[in-house]
């Protein structure tokens, strides 16, 4: 019964739009380094599958992120989001996933700011972020404020060290990343997910 259920679940998909910025070396080990330790984490509680597409091209992979207001830059970002999700539905593809958009970035977008994501209030969730890949944590982090995941859930946990998960927001060098959201934030995920279908 459990696995009917699951099977009707939309998936999740991950636009990642890799950035000009972004070095030949860093792009190789990109899903391996920033995407499959989340993913995996997320697909082991949500019952959800989720699919990274990975995209450049101008405008997009050229985009100006840096800037001393992100959400300025997160308007401008959202508005690209919309031809690029255009363009790939004239080429064909039908989005039955929910779709999430995420630059990928070489740099911060300031001397503050590894990433951040476009939240709406009241519900605090959103469709399109961007994430240095300065920190192996920040493309996790920034996709968690898409579902709904909080700062205000993160925990420092100890696996052997201590370890702080993914929605952690100001790292500290002493720690290490846990690779897991936190139990709130699993169930704040779960829930956003669940009143998608």
């Amino acid at each position: 019964m459990t696995n009917t259920i699951e099977q009707k679940k939309k998936p999740i998909i991950i636009i990642a739009i890799v950035h000009d910025d972004v070095t030949a070396s860093a792009r190789k080990t990109i899903y391996a380094d920033y995407f499959y330790p989340f993913i995996t984490e997320l697909e082991s509680f949500t019952g959800r599958k989720f699919h990274v597409i990975f995209g450049k091209g101008d405008p997009y992979s050229n985009f100006d992120y840096k800037g001393s207001d992100p959400l300025k830059t997160l308007q401008k970002w959202e508005f690209h989001c919309y031809r690029y999700i255009n363009k790939l539905e004239e080429q064909g593809h039908t989005f039955d996933e929910i779709p999430l958009v995420v630059l990928l970035t070489n740099d911060s977008l300031n001397e503050k700011t590894l990433g951040a994501a476009l939240v709406r209030q009241p519900s605090q969730i959103g469709t399109f972020a961007i994430a240095s890949l300065s920190s192996y944590a920040t493309v996790g982090h920034e996709i968690g404020h898409l579902l709904g995941a909080k700062h205000e859930d993160s925990e420092v946990q100890y696996n052997g060290w201590w370890c702080e998960t993914y929605m952690t927001p100001q790292g500290d060098s002493m720690k290490s990343n846990c690779y897991t959201y936190s139990p709130a934030n699993r169930e704040n995920i779960k829930n956003f997910l669940n009143s998608k279908a």
